[in-house]
This record gives C-alpha cells, structure tokens and sequence, in this order.
C-alpha cells in the first residue's frame, strides 16, 4: 500500500514539472491568462502581402533619337515599381504602316505612338480614352485640346509629352562670317542662296534617302504659306470652296522647296539619310537644315558646341508673313485591349511628373508639354521663345488632313523637286488624291 501511494505521489509531481515548465509566461514570468479562441487566432502571423503580379508593357514608337531618354526614364520608372518592365521598339521605317499591320493582326502594342492617324485608330476602338485622369492635370491645357490629342466631343485618345516646332537650323558662324541675316522676304532668301554659292558654301543639308525628311521642308513653308491665312482651309476643301490649283499658296510651297534642293547636296542629297545630313550642319559643311526640332539631340551629340540658331522660312515679300510652324508633337496612347491598362496609366503618371518631364526635355530637346517645365534647353531655345511671344508662330499644317492623303502628298514631294513633274499636274495630282481620301474615309 505504501509503495501505491509513493508512486502515485512521483506521478503527480512529474505531471506537476511538467506543467509547469510548458505553460506561456507573462513578461513578469506570472503565468499568463489563457487566451480566447479569437486572441489565439490573431496571434498568429499575418501572412504575407501577395507580390503584384510582374507585368511586360511593350512601348511602339518611331522616335530614334528619344531612344537613350526613354531608357533612362524607364530604368527610373521600373526603381519605383520593380513589377514593371517595359520594352521599347522602335520603327523609323513606315511606323504607321507597322502599327496599321498590328492593329489588323490583333498584336496591338501596349502604349504606342499613333501620330498623325491616331483620330483614326481611336474611330476603330483601338485605343483607350482617358480624359478625365488626374495625370491630366499635369499638362499644359492647350497641348490636352489640341486636335492631335482629344477630339471634339472631349475623348483624349493620347497623352501629349512635348512640343515641337518645324524650322530651319543655321549655323551662325557661316553666316556671321559672310554677313548674312535670318531673311524675311523671298528677295533676301534668294539674296542669301546667292551670297552663299558665291562663296561655295553648301546652302542646306538634305538627308532625302531617308525620303520623310523631305516632308518637313515643305511644312516649314506651308503653315505659314497657307494656314497661317486660311486657317479653314482643309474644311474648304474637303467641302469643295477651294483646291490646291486655286490657291497660289501651294504653288509658292512647292517652288520653295524645290529652291531648298537644288541649293543644298544636290547631286547626293538622296543618296545622304537624316543623320548624315545631322553631320552635315553639325560639322560646318552645310548653312542650314530644314526639319524639326527633334533633329537638335543628334545635331549637338556630333557636335556640342555648334553655333547653332532657329529660323523660319520666308513664304512672301511681306516680313509678318515668316513665321515659325510651332506645335504640340509626340504623344502616346494606351491600347483599348491592354490587359495592364492601370499599369500603362502609371507609366503616364510617372511621364507627367516636373522632374521626368524635365529629364525628357533637355535629353530630347524639346519643349515639354507638362505644366512648369523649363525652356532652356539649349541656347535655340531663346530663338524659338522670341517668335513666341512676338506671335510669329502658326500651330497648323498637316494635322487635319484626311490619313491617305499624307502618303501621296509626300509622294509628289520628290517627284516634283527631280523634275518628273510640273507644278500644275502636281496641284492637280494633290486635288485628285484628297478628294479620293475624304471619299475613301467615308
């Protein structure tokens, strides 16, 4: 009996150790109060937060010498969200052709460059609005209304990045050295091309191979030309008030820019593409180049010190008549059938912000359309600001015109300059094809 109890009582005491030993302590070592069932539940771990899922975004545009920029602000954008890549892809030949090919394929790039067709592509669904975003707020309003950007019922179909101009650069030194002025009248034009064989120099670098260089040439002359007066000129036409053989204008268009070629490397001009003729002006062997501001970045990376000014052609012997063909530029739109449409929106958030905006600006350099940006850029910055606010500036030229008109208006261009030619069967030609392109668009 008593060796029971003697076992009975180790039991206990075991038992007693035991429990002791394995029951939760207060932080003063007292025994802790036993916990609810909803206590011990939210005492458990919180799991983890899900990692958003990792997204590619496929960037489609045709600016080659943004190519570097957008690298650098998109290895910015990608610190900020690591979930994010995003993959350019640029096409300088026929971009527009490109897209219309994926767009017909279903293979519809996440965020692209639609250009001057983007009013189009928006008519076929294939692209998101997003009027109404807050990163809205951020760009300059004009720029947000303009007809490249939102259309007349309010549907913004891209978001503007910059602005532009389309003009001629010239080399101050070539001309300092030979007592020329940016000319005003198409008497001093013609005095200036004459000064300049004289003294056989080059007049203007011309990179025709690369055959779309051609057509800003003829739009430094045509805005200020023809939609600097008749800002409602394409209606007209389409409407049938008016034509291309109607209006002298054109003509004056079209002898002007054949002056600009048989005053530049003539004999190699379609043999020399964009960035040789980049070279040309860089490097001092021409006086001036006709083509937009975009064209500054590769100007200056071949030659940063270049003495370089801005200046517009003169249209007339009237001096108010030359002014410059300054607009909003690049954008860039969001597919409708993305499926990281809220991804997209952030890359254009991060687009809008001072900072990136400003890293854009003076990389490309270009006038930025994000609110509070500054200009100085590069000293022909200033050249530009002074037609601004002397209100020599015209924001029209081929931004209405019906999208299968472009390729055949910039089919005449280098038809008529070699002579193939003459200027009434190219005005008649012009009449024929917009005609068809209003029919053709219905």
């Amino acid at each position: 009996m008593k060796r029971f109890v003697a076992i009975l009582l180790t039991a206990l005491m075991a038992l007693s150790l035991f429990t002791a030993c394995t029951a939760e302590q207060s932080p003063t070592g007292e025994p802790a109060v036993p916990k609810t069932a909803e206590e011990a539940a939210s005492s458990e771990p919180a799991a983890e937060s899900a990692e958003p899922e990792t997204v590619t975004l496929h960037l489609f545009h045709q600016k080659q010498e943004a190519q570097e920029t957008f690298a650098k602000i998109i290895e910015e954008f990608e610190k900020e969200y690591p979930y994010i890549t995003i993959e350019q892809e640029i096409v300088t030949n026929d971009p527009a052709a490109v897209l219309r090919a994926r767009l017909a394929t279903d293979e519809v790039p996440d965020i692209f460059q639609g250009a001057l067709d983007t009013m189009d592509i928006a008519k076929g669904g294939y692209i998101l609005d997003i009027s109404g975003e807050p990163f809205l707020d951020n760009i300059n309003a004009a720029a947000v209304s303009s007809s490249s950007f939102t259309d007349a019922d309010g549907h913004t179909w891209a978001l503007p990045i910059d602005g532009s101009c389309i003009c001629v650069f010239y080399n101050k030194d070539i001309f300092n050295r030979y007592g020329l002025t940016p000319p005003t009248t198409l008497d001093e034009f013609d005095t200036l091309l004459s000064t300049l064989r004289e003294n056989n120099v080059t007049a203007f670098a011309l990179g025709f191979k690369d055959a779309w260089t051609i057509k800003p040439a003829s739009l430094c002359l045509a805005s200020p030309a023809v939609y600097a007066k008749y800002a409602t000129w394409d209606a007209e036409k389409t409407a049938g008030n008016t034509s291309f053989a109607e209006t002298p204008e054109w003509t004056v268009v079209f002898e002007q820019l054949k002056k600009i070629y048989e005053n530049g490397n003539t004999k190699t001009a379609f043999d020399t593409d964009y960035n040789g003729a980049c070279a040309m002006i860089a490097q001092g062997e021409a006086a001036m180049m006709a083509n937009g501001l975009w064209a500054l970045e590769p100007i200056r990376s071949i030659n940063p010190d270049v003495n370089l000014g801005i200046m517009a052609l003169p249209v007339s012997d009237n001096p108010a008549d030359t002014k410059l063909h300054q607009f909003p530029d690049f954008g860039l739109s969001i597919s409708a059938s993305t499926p990281h449409a809220e991804e997209c929106k952030l890359f254009f958030e991060f687009l809008t912000r001072k900072e990136i905006a400003e890293m854009w600006s003076n990389s490309a350099k270009l006038f930025s359309a994000v609110k509070g940006v500054s200009v100085n850029f590069d000293p022909v910055a200033a050249d530009v600001t002074d037609y601004i606010n002397k209100g020599m500036v015209c924001t029209q030229a081929d931004r209405g015109w019906p999208t299968a008109f472009h390729a055949e208006y910039e089919a005449s261009l280098p038809n008529y300059i070699l002579g193939h030619t003459t200027i009434e069967k190219t005005m008649e030609t012009l009449d024929a094809a917009w005609d068809a392109a209003v029919k053709a668009a219905g």
